[in-house]
């Protein structure tokens, strides 16, 4: 009897997000995974007890692999987000298309340096950052859906222009301003958080 090729964990992750990515996240059988490999299912048994195991541990991966930006600015972790969107629909859908349990917050593995970020560079509590974040967030995870469902299309100048729109509006509520003085202001000295 031929022994049973012998086919990494990571190997396995990556030829998942591949189903995906060409398939749909509803092509994601062992079946399937096993032919972008080009081997049999076994060796997917082998370090999955089942379906449900693989797409328990392929969320993280693609979070870490996907969604984990190296970014100086703030407007950067939004470019990331929504460009990850537009281009990669079915990643996007598979990650923020589920149903959720009961208080899950959205995926974020950025979120403690985008709160640093605004704390430092706007001078403001890390509470206030949060909620200023978190408005951030409900606009560019509405823009994400938009994108990954096909209900807009956004070019980079577009996804530039709403993210800069959008900041403004939370910059002055949180912020306190009242006047167009005081913005240009902020703005300035906020300007390395959204070059």
């Amino acid at each position: 009897m031929p022994r049973t090729k012998r086919i990494e964990k990571q190997a396995i992750l990556r030829a998942a997000v591949d189903v995906i990515r060409e398939k749909g996240e509803q092509a994601l059988t062992v079946r399937n995974i096993a032919a972008m490999l080009g081997c049999s299912t076994q060796p997917l048994y082998y370090e999955f007890e089942s379906v449900e195991q693989l797409r328990a541990e392929l969320l993280p991966y693609v979070r870490e692999h996907y969604l984990q930006f190296r970014c100086s600015n703030y407007k950067e972790f939004g470019r990331h987000f929504l460009n990850f969107a537009r281009q990669e629909k079915e990643l996007f859908r598979f990650v923020y298309l589920r149903r959720r349990e009961p208080g899950e917050t959205l995926d974020d593995i950025n979120y403690d340096e985008t709160i640093r970020l605004l704390s430092q560079n706007l001078e403001m509590e890390p509470d206030t950052a949060r909620r200023m974040h978190h408005q951030m967030q409900m606009r560019c995870y509405g823009l994400g859906v938009m994108l990954a469902i096909d209900y807009c299309k956004m070019s980079e100048e577009d996804i530039e222009r709403e993210l800069t729109e959008f900041y403004c509006i939370i910059l002055r509520h949180y912020k306190g301003i009242s006047d167009d003085a005081q913005l240009q202001y902020w703005l300035g000295r906020s300007r390395n958080l959204i070059l």
